[in-house]
């Protein structure tokens, strides 16, 4: 998430964890016979990692629906080591260019 440091700071974004019901618990139903028609199922569920943000109407500040994301932490994961590969590059870049300087400086 862009700018997430900042916005945090701002209070306009926050985490949580929230229990996402997949099947609702059922109970056993019976008809007017006493004959059960539905058996008893177990609720499923399962948790996601969700960040809020506020939102606001730009011309007129009006408070909107918050803005609701998922994460998974794996995904997360991958993306803090895409900008770690990627910054590792830019470090060698920045000191080939700076080898570069030096030589031609001493011209």
């Amino acid at each position: 998430m862009r700018n997430y440091k900042a916005l945090k700071s701002a209070s306009k974004v926050s985490v949580q964890k929230v229990k996402v019901v997949d099947r609702a618990k059922v109970d056993e139903v019976k008809d007017d016979d006493g004959k059960v028609t539905t058996h008893a199922q177990s609720e499923i569920s399962h948790e996601e990692l969700q960040s809020v943000t506020k939102s606001y109407n730009h011309q007129t500040g009006e408070a909107q629906d918050d803005t609701v994301r998922t994460y998974s932490l794996l995904d997360v994961n991958r993306e803090i080591d895409r900008y770690k590969s990627q910054i590792s590059k830019l470090e060698a870049e920045q000191a080939d260019l700076e080898e570069l300087e030096k030589d031609l400086k001493a011209l």
